[in-house]
């Protein structure tokens, strides 16, 4: 497990370990100066002792005029370090007796001592922490006659002691700094990863979400608090575009039904004001055919008066297809049956014969839920656009596959294609490419496949055919009881 996974509360404890160190650290400089006290206060209590032990035999010496004996005893004193030496010093400054022979006679060197009579009777320490030698003095009498005194003074090394521990104390101070500057840098570094940079995300991504930009993921890789809460926020975020999308697409079904709740006005207008009269017509134009007697090309323009008025019909159905709701009779059926029916009924039209159509079925393909007349007049639809999109002959492809759990049947054309401009704007009623096109079929191919739960994708580029994508859940929903209707055949 790494840093990153582990939570807030451990990251706080690793961040009071190192402080816990930087305190160590300087606890351990602080307890070197004391024990530096502590050590020369030992030293000066023990070289007190001494010389206040060494008093009365260098007194009695000197009282028999023994100065060897004082010699021996001064000598086994100083046998033991930090002791270094011994001198008696006369009270105008001569050094009477010393460990160094030279001195003798002399005056001591270096700064002169306290008077006999003004050091205490327990010895008085001379130097210390800093200087390279302590000195321990003491008064003792019967030196130059009676009531005369001198000073008896030990000489103690301190160097090494001060030297060790300002060893000691470097070395603290250097530990101190070390310690400090790697919990700073350690902290700062872990601070940047683990909260600064996480919340700098946080707040980078909630600023672009808030600007409206899409697809905004916070994707905070770490396991701890900040972790979970970026993972909360990302949830968040996909759930407000999936709820945006959602509005968008139910924005989109109201504007379509407020356009089919149009367009089914309308038809009762067209209906009732253009039904009456083409049947006039057709009735009138039976009688003429059964009264008349007319040459082959007046029966020819008959006919396309006939077929016009088929076309004008068909429209009049298409157009009450897309107001009425769309019934489904649900059952399962064989998806490729399906659209072996829709190239049959294709293999009729004007056109197809010039066409090579091309079928790639999927062998696995599950069974699905659907109403097949609605489902093959859909596929029927798509393929005579495609036919249309192939004046001059072409392949027609038509292919099933199945992506995760939906079924797709892919209808391509070799065609003149469709704008880019176009692709959105064909779904809709009355939009058309072609110039005698109504602009239905794709609107209606699109709710039957909206009925069935599934959704309609167009691909195209101008010059390159296009392909039609019909998205069928394996499972679709099935209609209400009572919506069961028919279903015009038309083209788009």
């Amino acid at each position: 497990m790494s840093l990153r996974d582990l939570s807030i509360r451990a990251k706080v404890l690793v961040t009071a370990l190192g402080a816990l160190l930087v305190v160590l650290g300087v606890a351990t400089s602080l307890s070197l100066r004391y024990w530096e006290k502590e050590q020369f206060s030992l030293t000066s209590e023990h070289a007190l002792m001494a010389v206040a032990a060494a008093k009365e035999p260098v007194e009695a010496a000197l009282a028999h005029g023994q100065v060897g004996i004082i010699r021996d005893e001064l000598e086994s004193l100083i046998s033991r370090p930090p002791a270094e030496g011994y001198r008696i010093v006369s009270s105008d400054g001569r050094v009477l007796l010393s460990s160094r022979r030279g001195e003798e006679t002399l005056r001591r060197p270096g700064a002169p001592l306290p008077s006999p009579w003004d050091i205490p009777p327990e010895g008085q320490v001379l130097g210390g922490h800093g200087d390279s030698t302590l000195s321990a003095v003491i008064s003792v009498t019967g030196v130059g006659g009676p009531g005369a005194r001198a000073t008896l003074e030990l000489v103690l090394g301190v160097r090494r002691i001060d030297d060790a521990i300002r060893r000691g104390r470097t070395f603290g101070v250097i530990l101190t700094i070390v310690l400090a500057l790697g919990y700073a840098i350690v902290l700062g570094a872990m601070m940047e990863r683990e909260v600064v940079g996480p919340m700098r995300q946080l707040r980078s991504g909630l600023a672009r979400a808030r600007a409206g930009e899409e697809g905004v993921r916070i994707g905070l890789r770490q396991r701890d608090e900040l972790g979970r809460l970026g993972a909360s926020v990302d949830a968040l975020l996909a759930r407000d575009e999936e709820t945006a999308r959602l509005a968008a697409t139910q924005q989109r079904a109201l504007t379509e039904q407020a356009g089919f709740a149009e367009v089914g006005a309308l038809a009762a207008q067209v209906a009732h004001e253009i039904k009456r009269p083409l049947a006039g017509i057709r009735s009138a134009m039976e009688l003429i055919t059964q009264e008349y007697a007319m040459s082959d090309a007046e029966k020819t323009l008959l006919g396309r008066v006939e077929d016009e008025l088929q076309h004008v019909d068909e429209t009049l159905r298409d157009l009450l297809s897309l107001a009425r709701p769309v019934g489904l009779n649900s059952q399962p059926l064989d998806l490729h049956a399906v659209i072996n029916g829709a190239l049959a009924r294709l293999a009729g039209l004007p056109g197809a014969d010039r066409v090579t159509v091309e079928r790639r079925f999927d062998p696995a393909l599950p069974v699905v839920t659907g109403d097949a007349a609605r489902l093959e007049q859909a596929v029927l639809n798509l393929c005579v656009n495609a036919v249309e999109a192939m004046p001059d002959g072409g392949r027609l492809t038509l292919t099933t596959r199945r992506v995760a759990g939906e079924v797709v049947v892919d209808v391509s054309d070799t065609g003149v294609g469709i704008p880019q401009e176009n692709l959105e704007r064909i779904l809709k009623p009355f939009v058309s490419t072609k110039p005698l096109g109504t602009g239905l079929g794709l609107p209606l191919v699109a709710r039957v496949v909206a009925a069935h739960g599934g959704r309609l994708a167009i691909e195209s580029e101008v010059g390159h055919g296009a392909t039609f994508h019909i998205h069928l859940p394996v499972v679709a929903p099935t209609a209400p009881p009572g919506t069961e209707g028919t279903w015009p055949a038309s083209g788009s």
